[in-house]
């Protein structure tokens, strides 16, 4: 499926990334049942995603990675969840932390933490369930602590843990995270993710008890991005800023764009040697109603694309003139992210409802990308209710709802 103009956006590292990641997606398409059944990606696998350079992305270039843009990662990881969805979502997630990590962390931490092994990879979770935090000498003592959903923790070096819980995020009065740089030889892994969607992602929860972690290894970052802008950050430390309006768009929609393209691809491949049941139809390619609901998915998924691509456009623009988003853009960008998390959603329903009874085999290629972009369009970064009642509040002159856009509500213009 043609992915609009981004060829010509790529540059020759990133386009060669790229086409790595395309000569995986047959190999990965072939493996999906036993990914799902293991509930986590196969040590080969790991080692071929990591050959191929594709946990590197959002690694600096100084220490080893590739520092592709964020529209290369974005086309990068959708053309690995093109061929299994767990895999791009670990991909995803892994190169989105590992970019937060590299604008958030201090460079005398990210100079220890990347001596320490050959391949940084990052899982992270920006909000705990429990934490019972205690500042002590030298930094702080994490009596106890608990966080959900630690996708790529598996595959982890590293931990990027907020030690902040629900309570002190509730109603918009803390608006920043504790970020907490934690080896991942310090963290028990809880085997609970028993899900039906995603499965081999293995987002276990994580626990922390009795850990210490020093003081320059927890460092404090906003929930939004505001107040005037640094004019001479240089180079890649541009993005600094914008750091949580990057992860919007570097942790959650990837995956959900590729699983949505692999879905028109392989309807389509499969639609001239397939009847329908029930009737004298010997190809679904040859049908009228068919022909509209392969045309209305693949535009649904091409205008996701079309949404992903204004937020990039707009985030470099901002970057460039080093200028602070408004509200009604903060909360624009959110929304994009969610609606075209809706338009993939919906292209792969409506495949699903022309696909005949056999496509709710575990089996069936379909069926595992209808899982799985139902799980990934829940995640809380992409969930649509979410994004358009925030972008209605926002148009409507009321107060946003969202953690990551309230603080531009504060003595900011709309």
């Amino acid at each position: 499926m043609t992915n609009l103009s981004t060829e010509c956006q790529l540059t020759a590292l990133e386009q060669q990334l790229l086409n790595n990641a395309a000569e995986l997606v047959p190999y990965l398409q072939k493996l999906g049942t036993i990914i799902d059944e293991e509930r986590h990606i196969p040590d080969e696998v790991f080692q071929k995603i990591s050959d191929a350079g594709l946990f590197k992305l959002g690694t600096p270039k100084e220490y080893g990675g590739y520092d592709v843009s964020i529209r290369a990662m974005v086309e990068i990881v959708s053309e690995v969840s093109k061929g299994n969805g767990s895999v791009g979502w670990v991909v995803q997630i892994i190169n989105g932390n590992n970019y937060n990590a590299s604008l958030s962390l201090p460079s005398d931490v990210l100079d220890s933490i990347n001596n320490q092994v050959e391949e940084i990879r990052f899982c992270s979770v920006l909000l705990a369930r429990k934490a019972v935090v205690k500042k002590v000498d030298g930094g702080y003592l994490v009596e106890e602590g608990f966080w959900g959903f630690g996708s790529g923790s598996k595959q982890a070096t590293h931990a990027l843990l907020n030690l902040k819980d629900g309570k002190s995020m509730q109603e918009g009065k803390a608006m920043e995270m504790m970020l907490a740089v934690v080896p991942m030889s310090e963290v028990t892994i809880v085997d609970d993710w028993y899900t039906m969607s995603l499965k081999g992602s293995a987002s276990n929860s994580l626990e922390l008890k009795n850990v210490f972690i020093p003081d320059q290894y927890v460092i404090t970052q906003e929930m939004h991005q505001g107040g005037a802008l640094p004019a001479q950050l240089k180079r890649r430390d541009r993005y600094r800023p914008y750091a949580q309006l990057i992860i919007s768009i570097t942790t959650g929609i990837s995956a959900i764009l590729g699983l949505a393209r692999g879905a028109v691809e392989y309807f389509v491949e499969k639609a001239p040697n397939k009847g329908i049941s029930m009737t004298v139809h010997t190809s679904q390619a040859a049908v009228g109603h068919i022909q509209y609901k392969v045309g209305l998915a693949a535009m649904k998924v091409e205008s996701a694309h079309l949404h992903i691509s204004r937020t990039i456009d707009n985030l470099e623009r901002h970057v460039q003139k080093t200028e602070p988003f408004r509200l009604k853009e903060m909360a624009q960008l959110q929304t994009d992210m969610t609606y075209a998390a809706m338009l993939c959603w919906e292209a792969v329903d409506l495949l699903m409802a022309e696909s005949g009874g056999s496509v709710i085999a575990d089996s069936n290629r379909l069926s595992q990308i209808f899982r799985d972009i139902r799980g990934g369009s829940n995640h809380a970064l992409t969930t649509a209710s979410t994004g358009l009642e925030l972008y209605g509040r926002v148009l409507m002159g009321l107060p946003p709802q969202h953690v990551m856009t309230l603080g531009a509500a504060r003595g900011r213009g709309t």
